[in-house]
């Protein structure tokens, strides 16, 4: 878009992954004209990244030109580099900077909140549920009617089969339910379609390719549904390469009156909105509140709380895999599917707590031989013996990676380097992580559980952890979520029930620092379902006339 002064958009929303793309679509479906500031360029999916393309077609090029990979995807070749500062027990910080932003490389898992999950948020499971069900047919989720008390099910397309090693897997929790053991083992859920529909994306082919980016467009993201549905509304005006430098506030200093920004040839504009919703991620959005300090606010805008940039939390884990001899002999041509992880590992601790640790934790479970990687390949050796072990592992093998909510304490919380600046002179980003003895004891029951299971299933314990110690975790640095949490007491949060700012009226968060609490599960689809939700009420509120 050109500069944009003589035009004030009803809504201006910042970033355009999973909770801003939805949020454009529901807000230009209603009549609202709507604006949609990306920092990054929009990538075509098979031009700009191709997992699919030969490996030997650019190698020495990518290769000179640095790659780590032979074939370009799309976190290795666009993901941000030396964007933050972290302190403590090596945190991460992931940040896309396209057009659908980490929607383009996520693994598709979309799995509901279940009643449980929402008892320390001001909404209920009930009051989610709606949006759940729209968000899941817009992306096509596939996946099976399990029947799970604390994991609903949801509309789903036709479920993808677990592979062989899964299936051992599942034999293995089977047994040891009939001892008296609590947990379910269940095929994965995932936003790629499985049936053809009419004006829906393209049937996904299990090349196994998705979080290097769909080079076909089958899994979701906000780019190839939402963003251009909205675009055909003609209500949505697009700004990419255009990255937010300042949030610009009215007079009176209460309400936001727009956004200053800097486009992709270094010259800076600004946006005109009666409403502001950011989406830029739980790191990236309590950064903007604490940069923009007023008079009004000196602690930085929407922050009279105190609140945020804490209350941070994300999941993190360990791995257990297992050998099984029993497939030795099998067909492992057709074992790419969709991605690495076909199985899930759940319900553990979700109405009997675990006495030695808060919160609970679910288990990824994949397994089988991909032609362009593999899941076990530290192996001593060399010539032809090491080939047929190598394979002979990859064949035989499953992976239990652990996903456990992160205990949020006054430890881990978000704030600003008072030292490094980004090129358009803001401040990086600090996070801060420290392990505690409740995350030490949650990783040590998954270790025990996951042994357990593969030797119930007749399997042999091949890779483990050991003794755990806070330098043998690994957070998701995908899943951040909490920073800038709705509540309905001002004091102990930033946000309203509607994920409106208790002190600044025409201010909406849209991404997951909104989340009140954590569950195991993935965060994505909860993220799209709150999106919706506020956007409808936003809506709403434009209708009564409260933004006029």
């Amino acid at each position: 878009m050109p500069a944009s002064r003589k035009t004030t958009f009803d809504v201006c929303i910042i970033g355009s992954g999973p909770g801003g793309g939805i949020a454009a679509y529901v807000l230009a479906k209603s009549g609202l004209k709507v604006a949609l500031v990306e920092a990054g360029p929009r990538l075509r999916a098979g031009v700009d990244y191709n997992a699919h393309g030969s490996v030997y077609a650019n190698l020495e090029k990518r290769l000179q030109s640095g790659h780590r990979q032979p074939v370009s995807s799309v976190w290795n070749d666009y993901a941000e580099r030396n964007h933050f500062t972290p302190v403590g027990d090596r945190p991460g910080h992931g940040l896309l900077k396209a057009l659908g932003g980490r929607s383009l490389c996520w693994a598709g898992h979309s799995l509901r909140f279940g009643p449980l999950d929402f008892r320390h948020w001001p909404i209920s499971y009930d009051e989610v549920a709606p949006y759940y069900s729209r968000a899941e047919q817009l992306m096509a989720v596939y996946g099976n009617k399990d029947g799970l008390s604390n994991m609903p099910d949801g509309e789903f397309q036709k479920p993808v089969a677990m592979r062989c090693g899964e299936q051992l897997l599942k034999r293995g929790v089977e047994r040891l339910k009939a001892r008296g053991l609590r947990m379910e083992f269940v095929g994965q859920r995932k936003a790629m379609p499985t049936e053809s529909w009419p004006g829906q994306r393209a049937v996904c082919h299990y090349c196994g390719h998705c979080m290097q980016g769909c080079e076909v467009d089958a899994k979701y993201t906000s780019a190839n549904t939402p963003i251009p549905l909205a675009l055909r509304t003609g209500n949505l005006a697009l700004f990419t390469e255009s990255t937010m430098t300042r949030i610009l506030m009215d007079a009176n200093g209460h309400r936001v009156s727009g956004i200053e920004y800097t486009n992709g040839r270094g010259a800076v504009d600004k946006i005109a909105c009666k409403v502001l919703v950011l989406a830029c991620n739980s790191i990236e959005t309590p950064r903007h509140l604490l940069i923009n300090r007023t008079r009004e606010f000196p602690n930085g805008i929407a922050n009279t709380s105190g609140h945020v940039g804490r209350n941070l939390t994300s999941h993190f884990g360990l791995t257990v895999a297992g050998f099984f001899p029993e497939l030795r002999a099998r067909d492992a041509s057709n074992d790419d599917g969709t991605d690495y992880y076909h199985g899930l590992l759940t319900a553990l601790s979700w109405d009997n707590p675990n006495p030695h640790f808060e919160g609970t934790y679910q288990v990824q479970c994949g397994s089988g031989l991909h032609p362009r990687r593999l899941a076990i390949d530290s192996v001593p050796g060399y010539g032809s013996g090491f080939k047929r072990r190598l394979r002979e592992l990859n064949v035989c093998h499953a992976s239990m990676n652990m996903q456990g909510a992160l205990l949020s304490s006054a430890k881990k919380y978000v704030d600003l380097d008072p030292d490094k600046k980004d090129r358009f002179g803001l401040p990086f980003p600090r996070v801060h992580l420290h392990y505690e003895a409740n995350d030490i004891a949650m990783a040590e029951d998954m270790i025990q559980t996951c042994e357990q299971i593969i030797r119930a299933a007749g399997g042999e314990v091949i890779s483990t952890p050991g003794a755990v110690s806070a330098a043998k975790l690994q957070i998701d640095y995908n899943h951040w979520v909490g920073t800038v949490r709705m509540g309905r007491d001002p004091k102990t949060s930033v946000l309203n029930p509607d994920c409106q700012s208790h002190d600044i009226p025409n201010l909406f968060v849209g991404d997951a620092s909104v989340f009140a609490a954590y569950a195991e599960k993935n965060p994505t689809l909860t993220n799209i379902a709150l999106s919706w939700r506020m956007s409808e009420h936003l809506i709403e509120k434009f209708r009564r006339g409260e933004f006029s």
